[in-house]
């Protein structure tokens, strides 16, 4: 195949698009804050404890937020779906067994 037939790339010759939209959102948006009561008690990414359901205290990692009340969680055995009631953050639940 001779250069003259290989096909040339457009990357450097096509503009980039002017964006027209601000990539954050308005002031006073906040997406990010839980909007239910249960919800500002948990955000992804805290450490929890399911002090119901199994019998032993389980430990994990919120993986995200349903609105169904229910918290996709890693467990040291799995990914697994909680009740928000069945649990309690890592730091409650430590201070309630300081006591």
């Amino acid at each position: 195949m001779t250069p003259k037939q290989k096909k040339q790339s457009s990357v450097d010759s096509t503009p980039a698009a002017k964006t027209t939209i601000d990539s954050a959102p308005p002031h006073g948006w906040d997406f990010a804050r839980p909007h239910e009561a249960w919800q500002s008690k948990y955000s992804v990414g805290d450490m929890v404890v399911e002090v119901e359901g199994y019998g032993t205290p389980r430990f994990g990692i919120i993986l995200s937020l349903h609105t169904d009340k229910t918290l996709a969680v890693r467990f040291a055995d799995g990914v697994d779906y909680a009740f928000h009631s069945h649990c309690q953050p890592y730091s409650e639940w430590l201070a309630s067994q300081r006591d």
